[in-house]
This record gives C-alpha cells, sequence and structure tokens, in this order.
C-alpha cells in the first residue's frame, strides 16, 4: 500500500493508537487500573460514562459552529486533552461516587473531542486510506494498551495520564505536516462545520447524508450492533458464566481483526472498497452469541467472536461515513457526532438493560443478542443495502482520480522537462499530441517543414519512441502515472 510509504503515516495512526490504548485502560468496567469504580446510584463506570457522553455529543453537536473556527477546535483538542489528564488521579485518589462520577464526565468529554477529531482528520484521507488507518490504529492502540499492561500498574498509571497529552499532539502535528506539503489545514476554518481537509463546504445542510435510506440503515445498524456487543460488556462486568474482562478481550480481537484486514488487503481486487466483510459481521456475531448461550466452549471464544463482529461492523461505517460525506459535500464533523451518538446511545440501552436486568439470565441476555443481530440483519441493514454505499464509494473514486488527476496542459510540461525537451522541442510535441500536422505546426511556428521535422526526430529520440502514436501511449502512460 502506497499509504505506508508515506512519512506521515505512522504519526496518524500511532497518535489515534494512544487515544484507544487509553481508553481500554480507563473507559472500560471493569478497569485495568481501578477496579469497578461505582457512580452515583452505585451504577457502574462505563454505563455513567456513557450516559455523559451522549450529553457531550449532542452538546458537540449543538457547537458545531464555534468550534469550527481556529481557535474553537483548539479550545476543544485542550478541553480533551485535560479532562483526558484527569480522569486517572479522580479514580485513584478520589474517593466516593462524586468523585468518580466527576470522573466519568471528564472520561466523555476526552472520549468525544479525541474521537471526533481523529475522525475528521481521517475523513480527509483518500478512499480506501480511511480504513486502512481506522484499523491499523486500532490494532496499534490494543497492542500499545498490551505492552502497558504488562508493564504493571506504574506503567498503567503513567500512559494513563500522558496519552491523552501525546495524542493531542500527534493530531496537532499531523495537521503541520501536511499543511508543510503543500496540503490544506487540519480542519477548514469557516465558523460553519467542521468538513474534510480541503473540501469546499456544501451547500446542504450539515446533517444533510441522513436523509438518505442507506446513511439511515446504516446509522441503526450501528446503534443495533452497539446494543448487543454492550449487552456482552454488561455480562462480563457482572462475571456471568467467567466471561473476561473487556480490556482482555477487545484489544486481542482488535489485533486479530488487524491482522485479517491486512490479510484481505493483500489479496482483494479492490481493498478501497471492502463491501464483502460487511457480510461477516452477523454470522460472527451471531455464533458468538449462540455459543455463549449454549454454554459451548469457552466463553471467551463466544465473546471473542461478538467483540470482533462488531468491531469489523464499526469500522466499515466509520469509513462509509466518509464516502457519504464526501458525495454530499456535508460536514464530516456532525455525521462522526450522529454516528458516534448511535453508537454510544446503543451501548447505554444495552449496558443498562444487561445491568438493572438482574432477573434475567445470562442464557436469555445471550439469546436477545443473538435475536439483535438476526433482526439487524435481515430486516435493518441487509446484503442488498451494501450496494447504494458501494456505489456511493464507486462516485468518490471517480471523483478522487479527476480531483487529483493533472491537467493536460501540466502533464505536457511535466514530460517534456522529464524527457529534455528543448523549448521549440516542447512547442512542437504539444502540436503532436494535439494532433497537428507538419505544415499546419511550421505556418503557426513561422518555421519550415523541414525544421518541424528535425524538431520531430529530435523528440522520438528524446522519447524512445518511432512513431507518433508511439509518442501518444508514451504520453498518456506518463499522464496516467502522474495521476
Amino acid at each position: 500500500m502506497k499509504l505506508f510509504e508515506e512519512e506521515l503515516f505512522p504519526v496518524r495512526f500511532l497518535g489515534f493508537g494512544l487515544f484507544w490504548a487509553w481508553l481500554f485502560m480507563v473507559g472500560l468496567s471493569p478497569s485495568p487500573l481501578f477496579g469497578n469504580p461505582l457512580c452515583l446510584g452505585s451504577v457502574p463506570f462505563e454505563l455513567f460514562e456513557l450516559l455523559m457522553r451522549c450529553a457531550v455529543l449532542t452538546l458537540s453537536l449543538a457547537l458545531s459552529r464555534p468550534i469550527a473556527t481556529n481557535r474553537g477546535k483548539r479550545l476543544y483538542l485542550a478541553v480533551g486533552a485535560i479532562a483526558g489528564m484527569a480522569v486517572t488521579p479522580l479514580l485513584l485518589w478520589g474517593e466516593g461516587a462524586t468523585a468518580h462520577s466527576l470522573a466519568a464526565l471528564l472520561a466523555a468529554v476526552a472520549e468525544v473531542s479525541l474521537f471526533l477529531m481523529w475522525l475528521s482528520f481521517f475523513g480527509a484521507m483518500r478512499l480506501g486510506d480511511t480504513l486502512t488507518l481506522l484499523v491499523m490504529s486500532y490494532g496499534v492502540g490494543a497492542l500499545l494498551f498490551l505492552a502497558t499492561l504488562i508493564g504493571g500498574q506504574g506503567a498503567l498509571v503513567a500512559a494513563s495520564i500522558a496519552f491523552p497529552l501525546l495524542s493531542v499532539a500527534s493530531l496537532m502535528l499531523s495537521g503541520r505536516l501536511i499543511s508543510q506539503r503543500g496540503g490544506s489545514e487540519l480542519f477548514d476554518g469557516d465558523g460553519s462545520a467542521l468538513v474534510q481537509a480541503g473540501e469546499p463546504t456544501g451547500t446542504k445542510g450539515p446533517s444533510s447524508i441522513f436523509k438518505s435510506i442507506p446513511a439511515l440503515k446504516m446509522t441503526l445498524a450501528l446503534a443495533c450492533y452497539s446494543l448487543a456487543f454492550s449487552l456482552l460488556s454488561a455480562m462480563a462486568f457482572s462475571g456471568g458464566a467467567a466471561l473476561p474482562a473487556g480490556y482482555l478481550v477487545e484489544p486481542v480481537c482488535i489485533v486479530v481483526l488487524a491482522g485479517v484486514y491486512l490479510l484481505y488487503a493483500q489479496f482483494a481486487k479492490d481493498a478501497a472498497k471492502p463491501y464483502a466483510l460487511y457480510r461477516a459481521v452477523a454470522p460472527v456475531m451471531g455464533l458468538g452469541f449462540a455459543c455463549l448461550a449454549a454454554l459451548v466452549g469457552q466463553p471467551a471464544i463466544g465473546g471473542g467472536m461478538v467483540v470482533t463482529g462488531y468491531l469489523l461492523f464499526e469500522v466499515l461505517a466509520l469509513n462509509d461515513y466518509c464516502n457519504i460525506v464526501k458525495a454530499n459535500d456535508a460536514s464530516l464533523f456532525r455525521t462522526m457526532a450522529f454516528g458516534r451518538l448511535a453508537i454510544s446511545a446503543g451501548m447505554l440501552v444495552g449496558w443498562a438493560v444487561g445491568f438493572f436486568a438482574d432477573h434475567a439470565s445470562f442464557t436469555a441476555l445471550a439469546v436477545a443478542g443473538m435475536a439483535i443481530v438476526l433482526v439487524t440483519a435481515t430486516l435493518v441493514f441487509t446484503d442488498r443495502d451494501r450496494m447504494p454505499l458501494a456505489s456511493i464509494a464507486d462516485d468518490r473514486a471517480i471523483r478522487e482520480e479527476r480531483d487529483m488527476r493533472p491537467s493536460k496542459g501540466t502533464a505536457l510540461a511535466n514530460f517534456a522537462v522529464s524527457r529534455k525537451l528543448s523549448k521549440r522541442e516542447t512547442e512542437v510535441f504539444g502540436y503532436l499530441i494535439a494532433g497537428r500536422t507538419t505544415s499546419y505546426i511550421a505556418e503557426r511556428l513561422f518555421v519550415a517543414e523541414s525544421t518541424v521535422r528535425a524538431h520531430v526526430y529530435n523528440i522520438y529520440q528524446k522519447a524512445d519512441v518511432h512513431s507518433r502514436m508511439e509518442l501518444m501511449d508514451a504520453f498518456d502512460a506518463f499522464w496516467s502515472e502522474e495521476s
């Protein structure tokens, strides 16, 4: 992949990976650092954080205009970094449900700020690059977390405080590197909404993509799969059937998913449009819940299948949000905020059901999860619904090819420079590519036809061709390579 050859790529996936590693440390219940802290009303930390996250996302949507300014986006990132760094001290040294609740609020602020800003940045990438960045960032974050976990309590404490700040620094550095390489600013600062870097603000409303059926169905499916996934998290919190904690299962599953994606990208005919992968989500999640319901094998295997299936759908959906935004000239920030709100709301409902339904057995919750997956795959987001998304990706590919392709005049000049043509030979070369005859060229340049033929001979020699047709083919191949 050319993406891996870019100097900028490691900064991007490492920065977003730092965010995910931090989230594994402080955002899950139980946590490797804090165990099972309870917030107000004896609510688990993750459940309370999800509630706060929905509120912060709603507020961010309401304030998207001021956030879009240069000052607003920097303030938004600064608040996220400070909030993320303050979570660990509050949970370690704060006492009581009030301190834990405040820590959950700060975790929600940091999660929303860093997630939306990184996704707004990733959305500016070319077709296929966004998905690669997402999957590899998840994988890097999982590996960072597992390495820190091996380092012990001290390493976890230090990393959970430092990683939010390092993630923000990586994001700002990525934006600066792109700007230095001739790209546009990290985000447009027109005061309307955060959009893709370099993309003009559209005339459609900022939430216009949700007027389309494919976007609505995908968002609803995202909420449903999130609900099923969080049922598993709630079951793990209660310790039912010896399910391992999420902070152990999720990172391992993410590493596996990253490996599977790399294999897919290696052998797929078109890794930029991985719509065949959608088909694996429902079978993997459904089979995982079936194993849990029937208590077949190790619970970790069934739980791992559920987690892997959900994560696969999440990264595919986030990638398709970028495609839909590109096709509609909509606000990527607001789109990602709506998508994240759907994820968070689904998780909130699933956690609440799993936690408060004390009378429900572990098997009943697993069956409920399997039913949600079945309904989602057959009624909400079917195999047929993938086709409009694939069509949108095709449209985006055409637009990107058109935008990236240099003009013919630029390509002519570059070809002439690469073949060391003289100024007069460059003029003759332009006429040859346009299909003009030697007599026409001689008349336009006010020279003899013999002079034009001499220039043509020199051009053929320098371009290593023997005819005008070969010259035109050589130029077309050069133009395509430059694109």
